[in-house]
């Protein structure tokens, strides 16, 4: 009897295994198909609760974490992550982005550092170092590691950010013919830099727009409701 119940309980585990991750996997997959960022989350999460080895729903969720500004969580998703996938450059990025964001410069330094030994030549990371340097104070790195990415092909927005970077650094340098020629080629790579401040010269801010934009949608609301129905005082 013993013999029995010790051949039927691995039998047992194996058959509900499958099913175990199946049903992670359902959930997973909602997440993928969702629109709807909270949804997507609750998916990702009640998947990993159901099966903590699906670590993709790790990186999934890590990257929406981060979306939403919550780059503590993003941080802590991209390092489970990291922990049980295969080295991924992209990854280590990931997390190097969120400790910046946080103002925690070393070991932002550490993993875009890190992403570029698992990926020579990775443009990205560069980026992102560079303007990590620049936030330190530090910016002969920050300028060196801006230029190599500028000189390594692909991801245009990255490449943009490093001009972005230079320009800050030649323009506090006073260096003002350099710093315009740096701020329209990141411009050409990426229009949507446009909306952050050139000295001198006030570009809108993303906020900006959308305040300016709902007061116009107030006033033709105005015009519409009352437009029609007031008239001039009698005389």
């Amino acid at each position: 009897m013993k013999k029995l119940i010790l051949l039927l309980v691995p039998l047992a585990l194996l058959i509900a295994g499958p099913a175990y991750s199946e049903d992670a996997m359902k959930y997973f997959n909602l997440g993928v198909q969702s629109s709807v960022t909270r949804k997507k989350i609750e998916y990702y999460t009640k998947a990993l609760e159901l099966d903590s080895n699906l670590v993709e729903a790790y990186q999934k969720r890590g990257m929406l974490y981060y979306y939403q500004e919550n780059y503590e969580n993003a941080i802590q998703d991209y390092l489970t992550y990291i922990e049980h996938a295969p080295a991924e450059a992209e990854a280590y990025i990931m997390v190097g982005i969120g400790y910046q964001k946080k103002g925690f410069y070393e070991p932002a330094l550490y993993y875009f550092t890190r992403a570029m030994e698992l990926e020579p030549g990775q443009l990205k990371a560069y980026a992102n170092r560079a303007e990590t340097y620049r936030l330190m104070g530090r910016e002969e790195e920050a300028m060196r590691d801006a230029t190599r990415a500028i000189e390594l092909e692909g991801d245009a927005r990255s490449r943009a950010d490093s001009y972005k970077t230079r320009f800050k650094i030649y323009w506090k340098q006073g260096q003002d013919k350099l710093a315009r020629a740096d701020y329209r080629k990141s411009v050409e790579l990426d229009p949507r830099i446009t909306l952050w401040r050139y000295p001198n010269k006030k570009y809108p801010s993303p906020e900006e727009v959308s305040r300016v934009g709902l007061f116009g949608i107030i006033a033709i609301a105005f015009v519409l409701i009352f437009g029609t129905k007031l008239r001039p005082p009698d005389k």
